[in-house]
């Protein structure tokens, strides 16, 4: 029986991520294979240079086409940025007591006229339109109900909760990836799915916040009984924290790496001692004390999570709403993440997570970081929309762009461990970028206590069962 297959491009503010699976017969999915390419031309998750963000379209495209030995011509896209926005809408109808015993039993067509009703709502702005509505509440008579019909009443209302989008935001998107021969089967807002491959169906039924930390904007999706009450996407994301460090003068090549491997979420538990490493320019080394990096980070998510507050509370879920709160996106691999948002947010329960529900298990040859979130979810996504046009036995010859040549391995100076005070400084040359081997070697804490974060990568290879170990322990003080 011929693959059915599913194509996924996560068009994000720092990489452009497209992946290929197949969809099994029990449902589930069976990765292909995975590509990303930094990207550049996208702002929190806005198109603003289409020849910029194409180019590395195309190059994902054309790397995951030759692996695969498969054209690429339909796949699904998903949508993030703060011009995604969700509102809720009710409306009711009259029972019109279709048996004629004067019970007003409610049938399926009382509900479809609810239905149609909410199909003819007319949005006040001609630039949005709808994306996805679903009803996520009933009520009859003033009382809500899990299941209408069947009941018995005379009024049956409902809430809807209406997804828009900027129609020009998503022609710009369009645009970009038709001119890389790709369309796109259907527009899926990146917060409404991302639950798919984090998330059980007991948290969904529970209570549960998604937060997806991306690298220009943090996507934040609230679901109860098993339904989406609502998402918002934050024009804030962990390119934000990197700008910051940058400001005290820490080269740009050198921040992701830094922080990943020495920042911490919460200042408090960071040590004093100092990361010193050779910079590029001049061989003139380079430090900041760890608590300052810290302190940095601490600052950034602090306002994010305060975003996140706010749409909760936009969420309508009720005073004894008490979610767990689940955060993933690249974002996520930090230290004590889990510790400040439950601090921040009064949430007891609150893990760091990255995709692992819906596939085969050969996902984690493939899955390897959090990042990958939204395109896994995406993936799942597709498998119940319907799979995506696909040539295979396409023998192509792709000619691939030169590497970088990486720069020569520097030096570690090392220093003693001097609590100073930090000096913002301005560098804003070039540095040359480096392979990953000799980035993991460029730093030196003068303390080795081992306080490096294993990966995630590390820790699916490790079969390391419980994920919160690898974090600093919970804040559970406090009651949302």
């Amino acid at each position: 029986m011929k693959e059915r297959q599913i194509v996924a491009i996560d068009v994000g503010s720092s990489n452009v991520v497209i992946a290929v699976g197949a969809i099994e017969d029990d449902g589930r999915v069976n990765i292909k294979g995975i590509a990303s390419e930094p990207v550049s031309g996208i702002d929190s998750g806005r198109v603003e240079n289409s020849e910029t963000a194409g180019r590395a379209v195309r190059a994902a495209k054309e790397r995951i086409e030759q692996e695969l030995n498969i054209k690429i011509t339909e796949a699904y896209a998903g949508l993030s940025g703060d011009y995604i926005r969700c509102v809720q809408v009710t409306d009711y109808v009259y029972v019109q007591d279709e048996l004629g015993n004067g019970s007003n039993q409610i049938t399926q067509r009382d509900v479809d006229d609810l239905d149609r009703r909410m199909q003819s709502v007319k949005l006040p702005d001609d630039r949005e339109e709808i994306l996805s509505k679903e009803a996520i509440r009933y009520t009859i008579d003033d009382k809500v109900v899990d299941e209408p019909v069947g009941a018995y009443g005379h009024v049956l209302s409902a809430t809807y909760n209406f997804i828009l989008t900027d129609r020009s935001m998503r022609d710009r998107l369009n645009q970009c990836l038709m001119n890389q021969g790709i369309k796109v089967k259907e527009f899926v807002p990146n917060a409404a799915i991302t639950h798919l491959s984090v998330a059980t169906d007991e948290d969904i039924e529970e209570g549960v916040v998604v937060v997806d930390l991306g690298g220009g904007v943090t996507d934040v999706s609230v679901l109860l009984r098993s339904k989406l009450r609502h998402i918002a996407s934050i024009p804030v994301g962990a390119d934000s924290i990197n700008n910051d460090i940058r400001s005290y003068g820490i080269p740009a090549n050198y921040i992701e790496n830094l922080k990943r491997r020495y920042g911490s979420a919460v200042a408090e538990l960071a040590t004093d001692d100092r990361i010193v490493f050779q910079s590029a320019r001049r061989g003139v080394p380079k430090s900041i004390l760890r608590h300052n990096l810290a302190t940095v980070i601490e600052a950034r998510l602090k306002e994010i999570a305060e975003w996140v507050r706010r749409e909760i509370k936009e969420a309508g879920c009720g005073p004894k709403f008490s979610p767990i709160l689940l955060i993933t996106g690249g974002g996520a691999e930090m230290q004590n993440i889990e510790t400040l948002f439950s601090r921040e947010l009064g949430i007891d329960e609150v893990r760091a997570v990255y995709p692992e529900y819906g596939f085969t298990e050969n996902m984690t040859d493939y899955i390897s970081t959090s990042a990958y979130a939204t395109v896994a979810s995406l993936l799942l996504f597709g498998a119940r929309r319907g799979s995506c046009s696909v040539a295979t036995g396409i023998n192509r010859s792709v000619t691939t762009p030169p590497r970088r040549e990486e720069a020569p391995k520097p030096a570690v100076v090392n220093t003693p461990v001097t609590p100073a005070k930090e000096t913002p400084a301005n560098d804003n040359e070039v540095e040359k970028r480096r392979s990953p081997a000799e980035e993991e070697n460029i730093f030196d804490t003068g303390n080795n206590d081992g306080g490096k974060k294993p990966s995630i990568w590390e820790r699916l290879q490790n079969k390391v069962s419980d994920w919160g170990n690898s974090f600093a322990g919970k804040d559970q003080d406090s009651d949302f």
